[in-house]
């Protein structure tokens, strides 16, 4: 391994724990939000910067195991007697043998770390606005797996709706505004949202199975927003 190699290779293994350990500081002081759009924008730059460079960022890392040496002495040691055995048993025959240290030998790939924390950042990311924004419903469906739907009144369902819906109408524009703020980029701000919208309405089509057993005039108060409804309510 060329010594350009292992120095790009470390250089970007470090560049990615500094911005891990940066994205943790974020949380004390500001918001999950902040700190997983930070590490986003910035791995995302990293990974630019790089892919001009005509340079190897893997590097093989060799080791030698010696667990196996312990436990041979503490069979050498156990079988004595059969130190001086002129057959296949003899003990320091099997300890030349099965102590011998294990050659591991381990590919480090920082280039695709990179991609791995990118992936990784972005799912927290999703994950954490998709609860923000319909927190009500996932905890009302976990309400109702735990006891009988049928126990579940209409003015629950409707809260519940009502709740969810004030809740994206107050929480989804300083959700909008993290994301400009971040990333600034109107193509990767929308391909990042798609799969919180699809987790959001994924949750209401959940919540409208239940709906949908009840009587026209229950379904008609509670007001359950349409697939139609949340894909314009959810536009970006």
């Amino acid at each position: 391994v060329s010594t350009q190699s292992t120095g790009a290779q470390e250089c970007l293994a470090a560049s990615i724990e500094s911005l891990r350990n940066a994205g943790m500081q974020i949380v004390e002081r500001s918001s999950l939000l902040d700190s997983q759009l930070f590490l986003i924008k910035h791995l995302l730059i990293l990974r630019e910067q790089i892919a001009p460079f005509d340079v190897s960022f893997t590097v093989s890392e060799v080791s030698l195991d010696f667990s196996n040496l312990k436990i041979a002495a503490s069979d050498l040691i156990t079988n004595k007697s059969r130190m001086l055995s002129l057959t296949s048993n003899n003990s320091i025959l099997e300890f030349l043998i099965n102590g011998a240290p294990q050659l591991n030998k381990r590919v480090l790939d920082s280039k695709k770390d990179v991609d791995v924390n990118l992936k990784e950042a972005c799912t927290d990311f999703i994950t954490t606005a998709a609860t923000l924004l319909s927190s009500p419903i996932y905890a009302f469906l976990a309400q109702i797996e735990t006891n009988s739907a049928t126990a579940i009144t209409m003015e629950q369902y409707r809260n519940v709706v009502s709740e969810t819906n004030q809740r994206i109408s107050n929480k989804l524009p300083g959700v909008k505004n993290l994301m400009g703020l971040y990333l600034a980029n109107a193509e990767t701000e929308a391909i990042l949202f798609r799969p919180i919208r699809s987790q959001i309405m994924g949750q209401f089509a959940l919540l409208r199975k239940h709906i949908d057993k009840l009587e026209d005039e229950d379904r008609f108060i509670i007001n359950c927003p349409s697939p139609e409804q949340l894909t314009l309510t959810l536009a970006y």
